[in-house]
């Protein structure tokens, strides 16, 4: 069995371990959602009940109010249209005085709009109504019909006022005029401020024309809201009475809503207790079994972590043998490929130096100066394995502060850089239009593209047309980069191992074995991956990586 599925099966156990804590926290969380469901939901009977109470009695308070209205409109057009005398109006007035905690004044306008009479105001002068439409709708009427205005801001009181508007006769049967009392809109629904039944709950009296008439807040909107949009007349189609859960097309507060159609009048009543503040009502109770539950779930995570964590530490000692296994095998390997790559040109040398001191004894300048460049040779290849090396040593320890790149200007670099080798070669070289930008290091991404330009140069082989194609395209929040060439290609079972350091799969190039390995390096600090395709020997290669996109990646 290998080690994989020994540490496989070893691992069961922990698993165990938390899969039985995350059901104990589950069901824990179950119990105690159910528990507050219930409570919810018997608040919310609760709430409908007392709405319906609320909307019963604001329906009876409108009754009283708009009858109370109605009859002293009626009174004062009888002794009005008998005498057509103000002072009359006004002594009938003083005799029988307006109750001010329902009705704001009466006003009292002749066939022309222009008001004769506003009780407890002044008239202004140029007053006039004929542009207003409980005016126009009397003017028109057919018969003695009681308008309900819109709600209007008296031009005299300043206030928000509902008026009640009769028209009255000359006594030859033409129009006269017309006469209202004005409410004011929060005497309607001031006894529901009082009863503090929530800062977002509402009383709502409104019009079969759709408009509101008064309301204990206003929205956004202002007096008057048109709440044509509300499910109240899909219901009233239904029932004159009855209740629903809506979020409010006024101020978009969600509300359970009891309404009822006031006999009588063109009106319906509306109670609407706020969610939020009747469950504000279970939230001590809530909070009781979120903390029992929070509780519990602590408990049963510490127990199962303890358990767990005993696991864990043997499971990270075997893994981190495993891990040392495979650092010491790899850096045994590295301290043989160096020893070995640095041997190879101390023992040219050494050899050399030997040959040197003969050639210099017998004097054979041709030989010195053949020993001198062999040994320059050796000491120039030694120097570069040991910069590359360090080079590579300092990738992930040392980078540049990454920017935003243009693809086709660090193309036109990396290019000018083997200008010699393409040349020399008679490479072709493609570089697709428009490249994107990438995120990163400009250094090191330039020593990439220089490389992979360089490597497929070295390897054309024979290739009678030598061709390297360069190109990158944005794909699921990568930049995806290409170098592809015609050159000889690799074999499938050898494409793994070129990326790995030393390694050299033809020795008849020059090289140190360092170079890919390096720009897997880079190309890993930034977050990014690369791979080789090539369908195998004679078919040529592709090397791929992936860079940050400039639009949302951030530095490696």
């Amino acid at each position: 069995m290998s080690r994989a599925n020994e540490k496989g099966i070893a691992r069961s156990p922990g698993s165990v371990y938390l899969i039985t804590g995350a059901m104990l926290s589950v069901l824990v969380w179950i119990v105690s959602y159910n528990f507050i469901v219930m409570e919810e939901e018997e608040r919310f009977k609760d709430a409908e009940a007392q709405a319906h109470q609320i909307a019963v009695f604001f329906e009876s308070h409108v009754v009283g109010i708009f009858q109370y209205g109605d009859a002293y409109l009626k009174l004062v057009r009888r002794e009005y249209v008998r005498h057509y005398d103000l002072a009359k109006i006004e002594q009938l007035m003083a005799e029988v005085p307006l109750n001010h905690s329902i009705a704001s004044h009466i006003t009292i306008i002749d066939e022309n709009g222009t008001p004769l009479l506003v009780s407890g105001h002044e008239i202004k002068a140029g007053t006039t109504a004929r542009d207003r439409d409980y005016f126009q709708f009397q003017r028109h009427a057919k018969g003695d019909e009681l308008l309900v205005s819109k709600m209007h801001r008296g031009r005299n009181s300043g206030k928000l006022i509902v008026r009640l508007v009769r028209r009255y006769h000359k006594p030859n049967g033409e129009f006269g005029g017309v006469m209202f009392v004005a409410l004011e809109a929060n005497h309607i629904t001031d006894f529901f401020n009082a009863m503090q039944m929530g800062p977002r709950s509402s009383a709502t009296l409104v019009g079969k024309d759709k408009f509101v008439r008064a309301r204990s807040s206003y929205g956004p909107r202002g007096p008057g809201q048109n709440i044509s949009g509300s499910q109240i007349w899909t219901r009233l189609e239904e029932s004159p009475t009855g209740q629903y859960l809506q979020t409010s097309v006024v101020d978009n507060v969600t509300r359970k809503y009891a309404y009822r159609e006031v006999p009588g009048f063109p009106l319906i009543v509306a109670i609407g207790l706020s969610v939020d503040d009747f469950q504000h009502s279970i939230a001590h109770s809530r909070l009781n079994h979120y903390s029992v539950a929070a509780l519990a779930t602590l408990l049963i995570g510490l127990t199962t972590f303890f358990f767990y964590r005993q696991r864990q530490l043997l499971f990270e000692i075997e893994a981190k043998n495993i891990e040392l296994q495979g650092q010491n095998a790899e850096l045994e390997r590295f301290n043989y490929t160096v020893s070995h790559d640095l041997k190879a040109p101390l023992v040219t040398i050494k050899g050399f130096l030997g040959l040197l001191q003969k050639d210099i004894n017998a004097q054979d300048q041709e030989a010195i100066e053949r020993d001198a460049e062999q040994i320059g040779d050796a000491a120039d290849k030694m120097g570069q394995l040991l910069e590359e090396l360090l080079e590579l040593s300092r990738i992930g320890r040392q980078i540049n502060a990454p920017e935003n790149l243009d693809l086709n200007q660090l193309m036109q670099e990396a290019l000018a850089r083997v200008a010699i080798q393409i040349e020399k070669q008679n490479v072709e070289v493609r570089v697709a239009p428009d490249m994107p930008t990438v995120f990163g290091d400009p250094g090191r991404l330039l020593e990439v593209f220089q490389n992979l330009i360089d490597n497929s140069i070295k390897f054309m082989g024979s290739q009678q047309a030598p061709r390297i194609e360069i190109g990158a395209h944005r794909d699921n929040g990568e930049v995806h980069c290409f170098v592809r060439d015609n050159g000889i290609g690799i074999a499938s079972e050898y494409q793994g191992r070129v990326f790995e350091l030393f390694e050299r799969l033809d020795t008849r190039v020059e090289g140190t074995g360092v170079g890919l390995a390096l720009i897997k390096r880079i190309i890993e600090v930034h977050g990014g991956r690369i791979w080789i395709e090539s369908e195998g020997e004679g078919q040529g290669a592709t090397f791929w990586f992936t860079l940050p996109d400039d639009s949302n990646s951030t530095a490696a």
